[in-house]
């Protein structure tokens, strides 16, 4: 029975948590247009654009200059890693840097760089982001042919080819104004929706006989409903009332 009636009271308090959001509808909707909007702005006048560029390189280690064999192909693949390593080494970055005369760090430079290898692949996927899109082109076609001369150095590798030239990209990639936008929408509704359902928890005003009893645990004897016709007579007296202290104030000035 203990377990029925706590049942009961938690069934109640999420209708009317839900009733209460209902009521507060147009609010909550309100809240998530605005910081939507704010989101929207924020991403397209405050955030910069970021672009980003992408170059490949096909490296093959040859173990002998008359045809490729199955090792060459293997021991390839196993030194993609340290190719991904050279890629973005001080040794590249610096080179980078002088000769396009860029106005940052080695180490930032190389933030910007993102090396992938596919899967069972010889390919370096090289991809630049910058806040310019044609100076993320000039970037990862510089990184992508001062890279392939270090690796012919230092590895020793001389069939180092560039499978696709740097790309000029015509769209960010961030910021996401449609998700961040999407995001403050969701954020607006949510923060709004916890405001109300705080409120409402935080409010212990008695409202009805259903408040009384699920409070105190006393049932209600009787109800007392508001009349309009009394609430319209006690108008109406206050209305004569000020009419009569009107009257006697004229009264005392014709005197």
């Amino acid at each position: 029975m203990e377990a029925n009636k706590q049942n009961d009271e938690i069934e109640i308090d999420i209708r009317q948590i839900a009733i209460v959001l209902l009521h507060n509808i147009v609010i909550i909707i309100m809240a998530g247009v605005i910081i939507g909007l704010l989101a929207l702005l924020t991403s397209k006048l405050l955030l910069k654009p970021i672009y980003e560029s992408s170059t490949s390189l096909y490296i093959l280690n040859r173990q002998s200059q008359t045809a490729t064999t199955i090792n060459d192909l293997q021991s390839s693949t196993q030194l993609t890693k340290d190719y991904t390593i050279l890629i973005t080494s001080r040794t590249v970055t610096e080179r980078v840097i002088s000769e396009l005369n860029l106005d940052m760090t080695s180490d930032q430079l190389a933030k910007t760089i993102t090396v992938n290898t596919p899967t069972d692949t010889r390919i370096l996927e090289i991809t630049v982001a910058n806040h310019d899109q044609y100076k993320a082109k000039e970037i990862a076609d510089k990184v992508a042919q001062i890279a392939s001369d270090s690796i012919s150095k230092i590895m020793q590798i001389e069939d180092i080819s560039v499978v696709d030239q740097a790309n000029v990209p015509t769209l960010p990639v961030s910021p996401n104004v449609k998700r961040n936008t999407l995001i403050g929408v969701i954020l607006g509704i949510l923060l709004a929706s916890a405001i109300v359902i705080i409120r409402f928890l935080m409010n212990d005003t008695v409202r009805s006989s259903e408040d009384i009893e699920r409070y105190f645990g006393i049932s209600t004897l009787a109800l007392i409903p508001l009349s309009e016709e009394l609430y319209d007579g006690e108008k109406m007296k206050k209305k004569k009332r000020k009419v009569a202290s009107n009257n006697n104030v004229r009264k005392l000035g014709e005197k």
